[in-house]
């Protein structure tokens, strides 16, 4: 018996178009696949840049809106310039709108976060609560400016607060149950400035966001009164109020005096 040692045509197929189209790719210097590259080396260029900027802004911010315009535009042009000469048109037009862009924005791309921690900062320097500045910052609005208010009637902004084994206790707003070093005077017992602007956010999340008490005046019945504020006077009430309300006011106006800025920044860039 005789047997064909010849793969069949249909084997030869399988073992040889792989082979084809490997050569074909490694041999493939297209002058578009060049192009494609190009292209795309340049934008991430510009994207980077982008960012770079964007991180740097805040660190600038005595130098003035027009300062900052002029080098964020400079360096979005310079990055553009660092494209190929064989980049298509329309690219070069996306970049270019990119810088103009950028040439107006200013310190719009400076993020509220940013602005709030430098008020935060403000408000709560000298006192033992500046070192929670940061963290208040990364919180919602209306949670962080009530951290702020209501530490202020509770603990004078941290001078009155509770401590164990000579240690603080980090807990500037009367809060009670139990942190990670358990009690102090009745009151939780943080184990740092973290846990306690975290425990306290998340409670005043829940009292905004699920029971729509999200102003000092709607605050006072379950921080300081409990279930009902008709055993308190309606001057402890109205003082407790107007207390918190000193810096809440303050940090709530953050974001309205920034938008002023965006807005009049846009209109005299037009």
């Amino acid at each position: 018996m005789i047997i064909n040692d010849e793969p069949s045509p249909i084997k030869r197929l399988r073992v040889e178009t792989p082979k084809m189209i490997k050569s074909s790719l490694h041999s493939t210097s297209s002058f578009a696949i060049k192009h494609m590259y190009f292209v795309l080396a340049g934008l991430i260029l510009v994207v980077a840049g982008s960012f770079y900027l964007v991180s740097t802004v805040s660190s600038q911010e005595e130098k003035g809106v027009a300062d900052e315009n002029l080098q964020r535009y400079n360096a979005c042009v310079l990055s553009k310039n660092l494209l190929t000469e064989d980049t298509v048109e329309s690219s070069l037009i996306d970049v270019d709108n990119n810088c103009v862009q950028l040439s107006y924005e200013g310190k719009i791309m400076e993020t509220e976060q940013n602005i709030m921690a430098q008020e935060i900062a403000i408000i709560l320097e000298g006192s033992p609560m500046e070192v929670m500045s940061e963290h208040i910052a990364t919180k919602d609005k209306k949670v962080a400016a009530l951290i702020v208010g209501i530490a202020n009637i509770e603990s004078q902004l941290g001078v009155r607060s509770p401590s164990k084994a000579g240690i603080d206790c980090y807990n500037y707003w009367g809060y009670k149950t139990s942190g990670t070093r358990g009690q102090a005077m009745g009151h939780a017992c943080f184990g740092s400035p973290e846990e306690a602007v975290d425990t306290i956010a998340k409670r005043l999340e829940h009292f905004v966001y699920n029971t729509n008490r999200d102003t000092p005046a709607k605050m006072v019945t379950p921080w300081k009164c409990g279930s009902s504020c008709a055993q308190h006077s309606p001057e402890s009430v109205s003082r407790w109020i107007g207390v918190v309300n000193k810096y809440y006011s303050q940090i709530i106006a953050i974001e309205d005096d920034n938008e002023v800025q965006k807005k009049s920044k846009f209109l005299s860039k037009k």
